[in-house]
């Protein structure tokens, strides 16, 4: 027996007590959601005890990073493999997947057009499928904990390079990733249309499981509100840092004037 035919009989072996489906909105699901979330709070947590010693902070970060490109690699090389490979599915052409590369990047590299992707495809649309997952398969099934391990690494390089790299989204980071999201759209018509296919969520078919396009009509009619939701999305993830500097705008305001108060002669000395 091959090296390979080996592992995939240990994972076959593995998973024969374990549920072959999984269903939205069940207690697996919760568990699910409630396990990934303690994942990326460790992570966050970790990192931000050692924001005081930096270069112990830079090897987690790194870590991070190198782990969730190996699992990238590995995750599409187990889709590509032969026995796996689905043309409707495997290829990494979701938007999860593109964040899947974009996230360790993002956080060993910092540059600002990337570090805008992570967090608005990462926050704004990668958290979908915490909520509503278009998973089908159960635990027995390698698919289910790629599904998980995937979203998790997105949306918790996310967190973390908010809560540890300090990382802040601007108007202009908006527009990037707006622009990108836009041009993403373009360029997987153009696939999913010849080929029939569902990359994005954008073709002429649906998820099995319930989602939220099932109520946005025909295709392809239900692209221009699809379109709008997703780009709402990724507004309303912005909206809390837009209340915060103004919040922050005011507080220095006051800062200044109570700094300039104090510096002024006083009017009541006595002559």
């Amino acid at each position: 027996m091959t090296a390979s035919g080996t592992l995939q009989s240990t994972i076959d072996a593995a998973g024969r007590d374990l549920p072959s489906t999984f269903a939205p909105f069940s207690p697996m699901h919760a568990l699910c959601v409630v396990a990934c979330a303690a994942v990326m709070l460790a992570a966050a947590l970790a990192g931000r005890r050692l924001r005081t010693r930096p270069a112990a902070e830079e090897r987690l970060r790194r870590s991070i990073a190198i782990s969730g490109v190996i699992y990238w690699a590995a995750s599409n090389a187990w889709w590509m493999w032969p026995a796996n490979f689905k043309l409707e599915d495997s290829l990494p052409l979701h938007v999860c997947d593109l964040a899947g590369i974009i996230a360790p990047v993002a956080i060993l590299t910092r540059k600002p057009w990337l570090r805008a992707l992570l967090y608005f495809w990462g926050i704004g649309l990668s958290t979908q499928a915490f909520f509503t997952p278009t998973l089908e398969h159960g635990p027995a099934s390698m698919r289910f904990w790629l599904f998980w391990l995937n979203h998790t690494f997105i949306v918790g390089t996310a967190v973390y390079d908010i809560a540890v790299g300090g990382y802040r989204p601007t108007w202009r980071d908006f527009r990037t990733a707006a622009a990108v999201s836009l041009a993403y759209l373009a360029f997987i018509l153009l696939i999913d249309i010849p080929l029939g296919l569902n990359y994005g969520y954008v073709g002429n078919t649906t998820p099995e499981n319930p989602t939220v396009i099932d109520k946005l009509g025909p295709w392809p009619l239900r692209l221009l509100p699809l379109t709008l939701i997703g780009m709402a999305m990724m507004f309303l993830v912005w909206i809390p840092w837009i209340a915060a500097a103004k919040h922050a705008g005011r507080r220095s305001a006051r800062g200044m004037a109570s700094a300039d108060q104090l510096q002024s002669p006083r009017s009541d000395a006595r002559g």
